[in-house]
């Protein structure tokens, strides 16, 4: 039995941008029940992020900016995050992977730093890692005390590339806010306004950080042939990143302007999302998106590349379209589909609306992973009810925020 001194946990993301990692961090640093939990978040010192920081510090949640430890010779930066760890004395580090090979050395630094518990989650799928990586990654998944990933999808490159026991990996997926239509829907209304959209000329969104990830050029490619059978329509392409400028410039040598219109980073992507005619998401990889989730819960119409967990969230020919990844003919065509068919994609959509309610929710999300905390820490029966108990708690005793 533990006493009520609530449990020191420290919260790791090492991104640069906001994206659904992020948002699973802010969820669970806003929602985890302050009676049960003294979270506290480490964030990269990238000004991408500076954004969350402010957030979670206006909700109360202590944040660090923490440069990321990238190599074996960076003894200054490990003894920086090793006494930070020591200063701290965090009861559980929960490591959350936003890049394929990020923060590998952090494991090992905070069990140095007498960490005694800490769980790993794995949000995405990427190229493969060197044979340093590779080891290193190898290490901190099965020295970890618990090891959880988005999609199942992740879990077969764990077991396959690194030899993880599938039983010891929990698949915890990404959550969705259920839309709030009341707020959204006069919105969306002026995004359609601002964009002249109709049933003949229909908005098309594409949402994400704008980087090769993303498969942004991909779907260029695809929407010119579109072009040469006189088929219009206007997409809305929310987002920032590195390769911005040169994909506007893309996006002018094909030819696509005006149809291609750049919004920028948005707050609040759920009223466009609303308008939109269809949700396009062409990724060359992926974890579990947000966007996906959130598109699904508003009944949009989705053609999406199967990578990653997109193929577990979205049917084929039932919640959406999938193409395989980088190819563009395969694109093209379900993007002529969607146009000609807008009425059976409006139908998908529905039905994604119903999957999105019954199967993923905030809520649902932070539950799972404090039951994972109980477990890992042997509190998984520190009252007759168990788990459950503590998950209702959650609700009765969280932030509120």
């Amino acid at each position: 039995m533990r006493d009520a001194t609530p449990i020191k946990l420290l919260l790791v993301e090492s991104g640069r941008a906001v994206g659904g990692t992020e948002r699973v961090v802010w969820e669970l640093a806003t929602r985890l029940p302050e009676a049960r939990f003294d979270v506290r978040a480490w964030l990269s010192d990238d000004p991408g992020v500076d954004e969350l920081a402010a957030a979670l510090e206006q909700a109360d949640v202590g944040v660090d900016r923490v440069a990321e430890v990238e190599s074996r010779w960076d003894w200054k930066g490990m003894f920086v995050t090793w006494s930070r760890l020591r200063a701290l004395k965090p009861d559980l580090v929960h490591i959350h992977h936003v890049w394929p090979a990020a923060d590998r050395y952090l494991s090992m630094v905070a069990r140095a730093a007498g960490v005694s518990h800490v769980v790993v989650t794995e949000h995405i799928m990427g190229e493969s890692h060197s044979r340093g990586q590779r080891a290193l990654k190898r290490d901190e998944l099965k020295n970890a005390d618990a090891v959880t990933a988005v999609t199942g999808a992740i879990v077969d490159t764990l077991v396959r590339d690194y030899g993880i026991e599938r039983s010891l990996v929990r698949v915890i997926p990404n959550g969705a806010d259920l839309p709030d239509e009341e707020r959204e829907m006069p919105l969306a209304r002026r995004w359609r306004e601002r964009f002249l959209a109709t049933p003949v000329r229909p908005l098309w969104v594409v949402v994400g950080r704008l980087e090769e990830q993303k498969g942004h050029d991909l779907l260029f490619e695809a929407l010119v042939p579109l072009l040469r059978q006189g088929l219009d329509f206007t997409l809305a392409v929310a987002g920032d990143g590195s390769r911005r400028s040169w994909l506007e410039q893309r996006a002018l040598s094909l030819g696509l302007s005006p149809r291609v219109q750049f919004v920028g980073q948005l707050d609040d992507v759920g009223p466009l999302l609303a308008a939109a005619d269809g949700v396009i998401l062409p990724s060359r990889w992926e974890g579990l998106p947000l966007v996906l989730l959130e598109a699904m819960a508003r009944g949009r119409a989705i053609v999406a590349t199967a990578v990653g967990g997109v193929a577990d969230a979205l049917e084929d020919g039932v919640t959406g379209t999938l193409v395989p990844p980088n190819d563009v003919g395969a694109l093209a065509a379900a993007l002529e589909n969607l146009h000609r068919r807008a009425d059976r994609a409006w139908r998908l959509g529905q039905i994604a609306a119903e999957v999105a309610r019954d199967r993923y929710s905030w809520h649902a999300v932070v539950g799972e992973f404090e039951s994972v905390y109980d477990e890992v820490l042997g509190l998984a029966t520190v009252t007759p009810e168990g788990p459950a108990a503590a998950r209702e708690s959650s609700g009765r005793e969280g932030r509120g925020r």
